[in-house]
């Protein structure tokens, strides 16, 4: 860089300087916000506590039951009778009056057991509850304790596919497959296998 460069570039450098000088000077004073009285007080002031009681009661919207009739229950209506398959009115004189209607329904009670038919007796429902077996013994099956076990489905039972395929599969192989002499099924024909050949 030549002498004459280096002037130019310090004189800019000058007025850039007077510049930012002067409006730093002409820039108005902050105003200062530190005095006794801020001094004396915490910059942050604590939220004064609300110490009136607030309503807090919480108000649901309408359901259906609230649009139920309050009125009395009308007395033609069925009831079941509890813990029994009998319904009954209260036209025809309440639960005193109550008897099987439909012999075919089954109903259950409070108490977990259902009944069904004219002379009801409890019986447990579900996948091995009496009265499943009951229906099914109905249409001619034997009752569950005398019905022959299903065969296990186990490995070796004949029933599954890994025990079919280890007795040689669909060929019924003994051992190798169509292959004889090695004991092992063999694809092509390798060299280890030709032996002496």
């Amino acid at each position: 860089m030549s002498k004459k460069s280096r002037r130019r570039n310090k004189a800019l450098l000058a007025i850039a300087g007077l510049a930012g000088a002067t409006a730093l000077a002409n820039r108005k004073p902050k105003q200062s916000d530190v005095s006794s009285d801020n001094l004396k007080r915490p910059r942050i002031e604590t939220a004064k506590k609300d110490t009136a009681k607030k309503d807090t009661a919480v108000t649901t919207p309408k359901t259906i039951q609230d649009n139920k009739d309050k009125g009395p229950r009308n007395p033609k209506s069925i009831r079941v009778k509890e813990n029994t398959n009998k319904v009954y009115t209260d036209a025809t004189g309440g639960e005193s009056t109550a008897k099987v209607g439909n012999k075919k329904s089954t109903f259950v009670g409070k108490d977990g057991y259902a009944r069904t038919g004219e002379n009801a007796t409890p019986m447990t429902t579900g996948r091995y509850g009496t009265l499943k077996a009951a229906s099914e013994m109905s249409k001619g099956a034997l009752p569950p304790q005398l019905r022959k076990p299903k065969a296990s489905q186990t490995f070796g039972s004949g029933n599954d596919g890994l025990s079919y395929m280890a007795k040689g599969g669909r060929a019924n192989y003994k051992s190798g497959g169509k292959v004889k002499g090695c004991g092992k099924a063999l694809r092509g024909y390798g060299k280890a296998m030709k032996g002496n050949r």
